[in-house]
């Protein structure tokens, strides 16, 4: 496991060493933002109410071609349909657009009773 160390205690000891690592830099994270900021990154929008952010496609080096995809994976035609488009800090990219938008017309019957009974 470890170097030409492979007994049981040796992947024991280098499993905890890692989780103790990986706990303390979660720590550290959490308890400074700003150091968390500078290794994770943060959001970054890169569609809004149908406009492209190119500084921001540039930032995170994204093509054109690379959002359009991303568009159309998420169901969306064009990006003018699109409300928002934002690269997230784990490099996913989530959008929001008119076409997913439901809007309840009936009053749920199940809530009034719960209130009531409050």
């Amino acid at each position: 496991m470890v170097g030409s160390d492979s007994s049981l205690t040796g992947g024991l000891v280098a499993a905890s060493t890692l989780f103790m690592i990986n706990y303390l830099f979660k720590y550290l994270l959490y308890r400074f933002p700003k150091l968390g900021n500078i290794v994770q990154g943060t959001e970054l929008m890169l569609i809004y109410n149908g406009q492209l952010n190119e500084s921001n496609l540039v930032k995170a080096r994204i093509t054109r071609e690379e959002i359009l995809e991303a568009v159309r994976e998420h169901g969306v035609a064009e990006i003018r349909n699109v409300d928002l488009a934002v690269l997230e800090i784990d490099g996913n990219i989530s959008i929001i657009s008119n076409d997913f938008k439901h809007r309840t017309i009936r009053k749920r019957k199940g809530r009034n009773k719960v209130m009531k009974n409050q």
